[in-house]
This record gives C-alpha cells, sequence and structure tokens, in this order.
C-alpha cells in the first residue's frame, strides 16, 4: 500500500487529445457558416464550451483524488466532494459508454444529505485501469474504514 495521503491526479493526454478534436470542430463550425448559419453557430457553441472544460481540466489542481485514512476527496473542475470511507460499502466497476469506469455503491445510513444517492462514479481512472483503480480504493477502505 502506498503512502498516505495519495493523490493520484487524471492523464493529460486524454484532456489535450479532446481539446485538439474541440478546436477541430470548432474550426469546422467556422467554415459551415456561409453553408448553415444554425448548425454553424450550434457546432461551435458545442464545442467551444467543451474546449473550455477540456482546456480547465488541464490546469494544476483543477482535478485530482486524494485518498487518506479518513475517506476520498474528489476534486473535478476545482469543485470538491469528500466521501467517508464509512459511507462506501464497496467500489466495482462498470462500462459506461464505450468507458470503463470505477463506481461506488453508497451506504445510505451513513451517507449524509450531500449524498443520498444510491451510486456515484469517478469521472477519472487517474491514469491506471479502472479494475486497479476500484483494487486499491477497497484496499484502502479495508484499512481504514472503522465501522465495517
Amino acid at each position: 500500500m502506498q503512502n498516505i495521503p495519495l493523490i493520484l491526479k487524471p492523464g493529460k493526454v486524454k484532456s489535450s487529445i479532446l481539446l485538439v478534436i474541440s478546436i477541430g470542430f470548432v474550426v469546422l463550425g467556422i467554415s459551415l457558416l456561409d453553408r448553415n448559419m444554425l448548425i454553424a453557430i450550434l457546432n461551435i457553441v458545442f464545442f467551444g464550451l467543451c474546449f473550455i472544460v477540456f482546456l480547465l481540466n488541464l490546469i494544476p489542481g483543477s482535478s485530482y483524488l486524494k485518498i487518506d485514512e479518513k475517506g476520498i476527496e474528489m476534486k473535478n473542475l476545482f469543485r470538491t466532494t469528500f466521501i467517508p470511507w464509512q459511507a462506501v460499502s464497496s467500489f466495482e466497476t462498470k462500462w459506461v459508454a464505450f468507458n470503463k469506469l470505477v463506481i461506488f455503491n453508497l451506504n445510505k445510513n451513513l451517507a449524509g444529505e450531500k449524498l443520498k444517492r444510491r451510486q456515484g462514479g469517478f469521472p477519472d481512472t487517474y491514469g491506471m485501469s479502472a479494475d486497479k483503480l476500484a483494487e486499491l480504493l477497497n484496499e484502502y477502505k479495508a484499512k481504514f474504514d472503522l465501522s465495517a
């Protein structure tokens, strides 16, 4: 098991590729302005917003997963969510639209008002395979969850 706290950061390659693709579609939208104004504007607005999101994701400190003895702190696009170990019943993997992601099942009795959903997921696998990340999180949960 690694040092505490363990801070995992999302891969920059994926965000960079999506950033370039977004720029390409914005340029395509600009080239369509004289042919089909509505489609061009929708294309520019949508992929322009995608560009901004992927650019923000590349800023250091905007996204990470921090694992420590208290629980998990997930930061995505500068918004932080803390999930204590006792609020999680398990970590699993699930296929979501061609992506294998790590999901967590919440213990509804202990999750608190902010986390009343039954399931949640991580937006990234933080440079690991989804299976390895789920295994790592389950190891930390077993070590630090005193309510189990």
